[in-house]
């Protein structure tokens, strides 16, 4: 959704390619989708297949008869292609209307094929960009995608691959990608939209918050126990937590154990406008996210730079890309992943410090203005475009 919007103000006629279609009004992000009118501009990945294999043998003869000029094509692509039989003929044609765009971006690399393939066999002219956000580099992906070559035709075709942090460009060239074509651009924050507000009560109690997916790699459980020692120690906060996800009533029942209820309030699940505001009214953001179990690591952390953005210091574990969405000491702290005594110590410093809170908050946000706006980002996707 981001890179659409940037694409879009940066002046480019932009189609949306989707598997399907979700309900937009319940959508977190429908007030995005009426201003720009996306709707309009999705394409329905539907290869139109026939029900009965006789009409699926009929309609696949007349659309080779229709095209024999593509017929050398077909056979490139049908050998390399990852399905037989008919499927990959309805596909093969499906994709033919792309032919005419002059740039085919990917979002998360598990999106791939049949672009990759369509490309290598010259039956797309298209610049291909790849952007990777995460999920779609930890093999085996969703549990079922192992790493044996899964991504060597997309290095091979694609023009350029874009990574959303230094941490990710990493995790591209381990598995192989061309450096020359690895860039490095972050997911966009709107300044505009995600700004500082005045606070006048600086005697109330301290307003602690984590956005994010109720889940391991989240990290939750750990800002929930740092709470408790602060609170056990008499320091006056409260802690907001917004998301939902199968970890949620696990965090419940820890919140309940530790007797938080009082100290802790799950939010639920936010559209943009209420993620704005919840942070607007805090004083610092918690980054909890850790690595999990299957060695996932928080690629950027979106989040983290749209609570800077909004003027909060930030107390953070340093996993993954996070170290890169803040600067250690100046926009806030980066604790020793899961140590509890050093994250308690550099919130308790900070809930202490009003003076360093602001001074602090104002930096950050001049930090996002600089690294993470619209702006700075879209010059460099200017740049990717071309």
């Amino acid at each position: 959704m981001n890179q659409v919007i940037l694409a879009i103000k940066l002046g480019y006629e932009v189609r949306i390619l989707t598997e399907e279609v979700c309900d937009i009004p319940k959508n977190a992000n429908q007030e995005l989708f009426r201003e720009y009118k996306l709707e309009d501009k999705l394409i329905l990945e539907d290869y139109k297949i026939p029900k009965t294999k006789f009409r699926r043998a009929l309609k696949v003869t007349g659309l080779i008869f229709k095209r024999p000029d593509l017929l050398a094509s077909l056979l490139r692509f049908y050998r390399k292609s990852q399905r037989k039989g008919f499927f990959a003929v309805f596909q093969f044609f499906f994709y033919k209307k792309l032919r005419d765009y002059d740039i085919i971006h990917i979002q998360f690399g598990t999106n791939k094929n049949p672009v990759d393939i369509l490309k290598k066999t010259g039956f797309l002219k298209s610049r291909i960009i790849a952007s990777f956000h995460g999920h779609d580099l930890y093999f085996p992906i969703n549990n079922r995608i192992p790493n044996d070559g899964y991504y060597d035709l997309l290095f091979e075709t694609a023009d350029s691959l874009i990574a959303n942090t230094p941490f990710l460009k990493e995790k591209l060239l381990d598995l192989g990608a061309p450096a020359e074509k690895i860039k490095a651009i972050p997911v966009a924050v709107n300044t505009q939209y995600f700004k500082p507000v005045f606070k006048k009560d600086v005697d109330k109690k301290i307003r602690l918050v984590t956005v994010g997916r109720m889940d391991e790699l989240k990290g939750q459980e750990y800002g929930i126990r740092v709470v408790n020692r602060l609170i056990r120690k008499g320091m006056g906060i409260e802690y907001f937590l917004a998301g939902g996800g199968i970890y949620e009533r696990r965090l419940k029942g820890l919140v309940k154990e530790l007797e938080l209820d009082k100290f802790v309030f799950f939010v639920g699940n936010l559209d943009q406008k209420r993620v704005c505001t919840i942070l607007q009214a805090s004083d610092i953001f918690l980054m909890t996210s850790v690595i999990n179990k299957a060695g996932m690591e928080e690629s950027q952390g979106l989040v983290t730079a749209e609570a800077q953005a909004c003027g909060l210091p930030v107390v953070a574990f340093d996993t993954g890309g996070v170290k890169y969405t803040l600067i250690n000491g100046e926009t806030g702290f980066l604790c020793k992943e899961k140590d509890l005594d050093d994250f308690a110590t550099k919130l308790e410093f900070l809930i202490k410090d009003h003076h360093l809170r602001v001074k602090m908050g104002i930096i950050a946000r001049d930090f996002i203005e600089q690294e993470y706006s619209e702006i700075s980002v879209r010059k460099k996707w200017r740049e990717t475009y071309g």
